[in-house]
């Protein structure tokens, strides 16, 4: 049976604009965790070591399954799966849910074997092997847009153009995914964070001490210019 969800890749949509729905109604697997333990001789158990280098749990890469059908005539499907193929086939594709549209997932698009085909329907199956991370639409710069915001779990992240004179107290906020940002500095200035200050030169900078988890920090900024704190957040 058809279903009426519909999936963006690469910009265009399943329905709209190749004629194809999605039949399955789970297409997205949860990613594998990377889960450490170390044997001890001697002792009951085993030592979990999953955060200890990191500070928080990695993942694997999730498989988003497609089972994708559609209506077309007879003659239309071969060149049209050609096409299809030529588009996504072996791509990476930035893959936008209809029921999730504030989030993308990026992955390596395969068409699994061909298609079936009757007279007028034929079905087949897109596999994507995605990072473990979906990602918020806009970046912390970008400007914000209230659709398509989610007001149940959506947070709003506009950290672009901050005035600092002298000194300025900035709170941000993270999300379950780890980042590092980058900040984008009008003229050379220092950053306080979680106690210690970093140096800040007028342009990009990464700092890779500086790592945002799922909660808020207060940075303080002091010089006199301009800052733009630059990630983007991602949950599972």
């Amino acid at each position: 049976m058809m279903s009426n969800n519909g999936v963006s890749l690469n910009g265009k949509h399943t329905l709209y604009d190749y004629g194809l729905y999605v039949t399955n109604t789970n297409p997205v697997a949860p990613p594998e965790a990377k889960i450490q333990h170390i044997e001890v001789p001697g002792r009951n158990g085993n030592i979990d070591i999953t955060e200890a280098l990191t500070g928080y749990t990695i993942y694997g890469n999730r498989e988003i399954t497609l089972q994708m059908g559609g209506k077309k005539l007879e003659n239309a499907w071969q060149s049209f799966m050609s096409d299809f193929l030529n588009e996504i086939h072996g791509k990476q594709v930035k893959v936008i849910f209809d029921d999730n549209p504030d989030y993308y997932y990026i992955g390596r698009a395969i068409i699994e074997s061909d298609y079936t085909r009757g007279n007028r329907i034929a079905t087949f199956t897109v596999t994507i092997d995605a990072e473990p991370y979906k990602y918020d639409l806009l970046s912390t710069i970008e400007p914000w847009k209230w659709d398509p915001f989610n007001f149940v779990n959506g947070v709003i992240r506009q950290y672009s153009n901050i005035t600092v004179s002298g000194s300025r107290e900035f709170i941000i906020t993270g999300s379950e995914m780890p980042v590092i940002p980058i900040f984008i500095a009008s003229a050379n200035m220092t950053v306080m964070f979680e106690g210690k200050i970093y140096q800040l030169k007028a342009g990009e900078n990464k700092l890779y001490d500086i790592v945002i988890l799922n909660r808020q920090y207060q940075l303080t900024f002091t010089g006199n210019g301009t800052v733009s704190i630059v990630y983007r957040a991602g949950r599972l």
